[in-house]
């Protein structure tokens, strides 16, 4: 069975809007036998509306994988909807992705988006991955079944005595 990701793409040109399609065809061209991805894209200044914007953090919250292909520094607006997203997110697993720059500014934002990566306790990439690691379910289901489980740590950790 296919795991399904959530993926946003968010880009604040045409040129980037293209990074960040390559991207996404890397991505799927490496995983399309075990992923399955919903993508939705979003532009910087689609997000300057209310509306957008509100989907868009919704969007973010839930996502498994955010891709920022931006090109110059963070407007405030920008700055102001990734906190909102953040916030919202929690500490669900996922990866941001930061592609690379062409402007000399573009390394500030690059920073500041492994800093966020950090603080949502996500992964930070700016290039396809070799591999990918899929999160944990967090189903009631999947806790009971990985109660039950014991794994060879668990099984080593049971058999050692315990000394005198």
């Amino acid at each position: 069975m296919k795991q399904k990701w959530s993926v946003l793409a968010v880009y604040d040109s045409a040129e980037a809007q293209q990074a960040a399609t390559g991207f996404c065809d890397n991505l799927v061209q490496r995983f399309w036998a075990e992923t399955e991805f919903e993508v939705h894209w979003c532009s910087q200044a689609e997000l300057q509306q209310r509306r957008v914007a509100a989907e868009a953090a919704d969007k973010a919250a839930q996502a498994n994988l955010l891709i920022f292909s931006v090109r110059a520094e963070l407007p405030l607006h920008m700055v102001r909807w990734v906190e909102k997203w953040l916030v919202r997110r929690g500490e669900r697993e996922g990866v941001l992705v930061g592609l690379p720059a062409g402007e000399a500014n573009a390394e500030e934002t690059h920073l500041y988006l492994r800093h966020i990566a950090h603080r949502g306790g996500m992964d930070y990439l700016t290039d396809v991955p070799q591999t990918m690691r899929f999160p944990v379910p967090e189903s009631p289901e999947s806790c009971a079944a990985r109660a039950h489980l014991v794994t060879s740590v668990l099984d080593e950790i049971l058999r050692v005595s315990p000394p005198p």
